[in-house]
């Protein structure tokens, strides 16, 4: 059975020259096929993305290195390699998850990501960035997550890295999640996205993947997206979490 919100996926994604009920036969079933299958919006940009950055990774050479003083002190661990790998699915579940909840929810995750992205190739074009921070493998170290990383980087350069799109997606999905009307009091549920979302960030900088510079401007590139896609009046979504949390001391006062 079509889920609920399959019937209007098409028309509030697809362009208009693909409305408009003209007689060109490949069009329409390019339409109808979108319309059938709304998932398949997120893999066609996925293809779309990925042949674009990889485009980038060979054919642009990066201008700007990354670096702050900062940088220095961050100690390299291994370990963060898993939360970095955990990424690839939990972005793929968030896209899944917010499919079965409905078309509107779905939509603007879509938005939220796909736009960011757009942006991310868009700045990687005009300013491409690169990273030093990389130091060479020793034979010395060993185990099987030291391993792991040695793969990452063989197939992940040190290339288009500000802003990271391992933050900004995490933090889109976080910013989405708590976003749920029948969520924002689940608070179990959101603690459980805020460490994943905080362990996913800190990964990149403990692996050398990436500078806090990237950081900070994949968090700013999140919340600017999030802003525009659901329309967050930030004055008065401050003044109302600042009144939450006075009434959650307040309760704890009595507790």
């Amino acid at each position: 059975m079509a889920l609920p919100f399959v019937e209007c996926a098409a028309t509030n994604v697809l362009p208009d020259f693909m409305m408009t009920g003209g007689s060109d036969m490949k069009t329409n079933k390019i339409y109808a096929w979108f319309r059938r299958y709304p998932l398949m919006i997120c893999v066609c940009y996925l293809i779309f993305y990925l042949a674009a950055f990889h485009w980038l990774e060979e054919n642009i050479v990066p201008r700007y290195i990354i670096h702050c003083k900062l940088d220095e002190l961050i100690p390299f661990c291994e370990i963060f390699i898993i939360p970095y790998i955990f990424w690839f699915p939990y972005i793929g579940g968030a896209f899944l998850w917010f499919y079965r909840r409905g078309w509107d929810d779905y939509k603007k995750l879509c938005q939220m990501i796909f736009t960011g992205l757009t942006v991310c190739l868009a700045i990687y074009y005009i300013f491409p960035t690169g990273l030093n921070l990389r130091l060479a493998s020793s034979p010395h170290e060993t185990g099987a997550l030291y391993n792991l990383v040695v793969m990452l980087r063989a197939i992940d350069t040190p290339t288009n890295v500000c802003p990271s799109v391992h933050v900004m997606n995490t933090v889109m999905v976080f910013q989405a999640v708590c976003s749920l009307d029948n969520l924002k009091h689940r608070r179990a549920t959101i603690a459980a996205h805020f460490v994943i979302m905080v362990l996913i960030c800190t990964s990149t900088v403990l692996l050398d993947q990436h500078s806090i510079i990237d950081v900070v401007c994949g968090v700013m590139m999140s919340f600017v997206l999030y802003g525009l896609v659901y329309k967050v009046e930030w004055k008065t979504e401050l003044a109302r979490r600042k009144s939450l949390a006075k009434s959650h001391t307040k309760e704890r006062a009595h507790i």
